[in-house]
């Protein structure tokens, strides 16, 4: 599908003013020079950053290596780093006028870069190809009316259910099409009633945002609001928390002090209930399935998340897993969209990346992975696929400040698990919070 003009070009390649940006560092664009050795002779070099484990460096470094070979007047140099300091080196970097060239990116942070100059509008750029990549997938990498960023991935939120756990306490694999959180509560409650060691039916939430999300969206309501607000009502909020309360009270959920040891956003995912096989039922992204079956060792199957009432909307939205953007400062604007066209469009790329960037948002990626995946990987591309007549529009991309809301998220929620503030009072708390955040910001 081609790719309609965008009414309002962004910032140029030469745009500067690159506010706060990644966990810790306050940044400015230099007014002069390039990120890439402008004025050299010989093949255009560019810069390629990324995070990721060990098996994500290999396969990108081979990605690289055969794009190499196949466009001599281009070398494609490789930087990677692990999630944990990639965007404080990248914000250094970019301040002092060193940003790579082509950067992986990520949602929580991209309207940062975005909206301050700091990345290329692409919808500027001849000759990008987005491999029919569909207009709404595209879409979650626009802001304020350029393209700044290509979608490689997407994923949406499901639950993660063990057949096995269920089947053991004579429990029956629910229909995910038209059950309710009160239905949820009520197999919990029969999961962990049946007495099987130390093993409950839900894993209680309460300190995550993905989940809260996918609440709130069922209210229709999302975090963020296209103007860059905060869009959640506090009672939407509270009546999250009241919910996963009530659950952890009634032993249909695990106790709040598991709740937080086992928050994947301070704990390593082999320790999770899920992985631990501890829980029947559990909040993830669909593509967490493999590494969730290796760990487990079990039976689980993807679910869509229980709805408000029988067979209504389940608040699932396609999130882009990973982006490619391209620096405002590179000297190489026609060699970094070749190189991105080859990312989202080359059968080596889909042959080496499988899903592992998340589910292919090129459908021609999709058809040609399939028979390649192992069956976990395929469950999970089936689970996208088969929820395409119920997915929402993407949310607001979180606005300059607003990728602190899942730190506030685990910070009141833990207050509110543990009984220091009621849902109602902690809600408007992580309301004003956020507000402030991006308000300051």
């Amino acid at each position: 599908m081609s790719r309609s003009p965008h009414p309002a070009p962004g910032p140029s390649r030469r745009a500067v003013g690159l506010g706060a940006l990644g966990a810790a560092a306050t940044v400015g664009l230099a007014a002069c020079g390039g990120g890439s050795g402008g004025g050299e002779s010989g093949p255009a070099r560019l810069r390629f950053t990324w995070w990721g484990s060990d098996a994500r460096h290999e396969y990108t470094q081979e990605i690289i290596r055969a794009f190499n070979q196949e466009n001599p007047d281009i070398v494609v140099e490789g930087e990677f780093t692990e999630w944990s300091g990639y965007w404080d080196r990248l914000a250094t970097s970019t301040a002092a006028n060193d940003s790579p060239d082509i950067i992986q990116m990520d949602a929580a942070y991209l309207k940062s870069y975005a909206d301050r100059g700091a990345l290329l509008d692409l919808s500027e750029e001849d000759g990008l190809d987005t491999g029919g990549i569909s207009d709404g997938d595209l879409a979650l990498g626009e802001s304020d009316g350029g393209l700044y960023a290509i979608v490689q991935g997407v994923v949406p939120h499901a639950i993660v259910a063990n057949t096995q756990i269920l089947e053991a306490a004579g429990v029956p694999v629910p229909d995910d099409t038209t059950w309710t959180w009160e239905e949820y509560a009520r197999i919990g409650k029969a999961v962990t009633d049946a007495g099987l060691p130390d093993v409950y039916g839900i894993q209680t939430e309460g300190v995550q945002g993905p989940p809260m999300e996918n609440w709130a969206m069922q209210m229709g309501e999302t975090l963020f609001t296209e103007d860059g607000g905060v869009g959640l009502n506090p009672d939407t909020l509270a009546s999250f928390w009241e919910y996963h309360l009530g659950l952890a009270e009634s032993g249909a959920g695990t106790p709040v002090t598991l709740t937080i040891e086992r928050n994947p956003t301070s704990s390593a995912l082999d320790q999770s209930g899920t992985a631990t096989n501890t829980v029947a039922f559990a909040p993830w992204w669909s593509t967490q399935l493999t590494a969730l079956t290796n760990a487990s060792g079990q039976r689980l199957v993807l679910l869509r998340p229980p709805a408000q009432t029988p067979g209504g909307d389940p608040g699932l939205y396609y999130k882009a897993s990973m982006y490619w953007a391209v620096s405002s400062r590179t000297e190489h604007p026609e060699a970094a969209v070749r190189f991105i066209n080859y990312l989202s469009t080359a059968d080596a790329v889909a042959d080496l990346m499988l899903t592992e960037r998340g589910i292919p948002a090129n459908p021609a990626f999709r058809e040609r992975i399939v028979d390649k995946l192992s069956e976990t990987d395929r469950a999970a591309l089936e689970y996208v696929n088969s929820i395409e007549d119920v997915v929402n529009p993407a949310p607001p991309i979180p606005p300059v400040g607003g990728s602190s809301s899942g730190e506030i998220m685990t910070r009141i929620g833990s207050d509110v698990l543990f009984g220091r503030q009621t849902p109602d009072a902690a809600a408007q708390a992580y309301v004003d919070d956020l507000t402030g955040q991006i308000e300051s910001a």
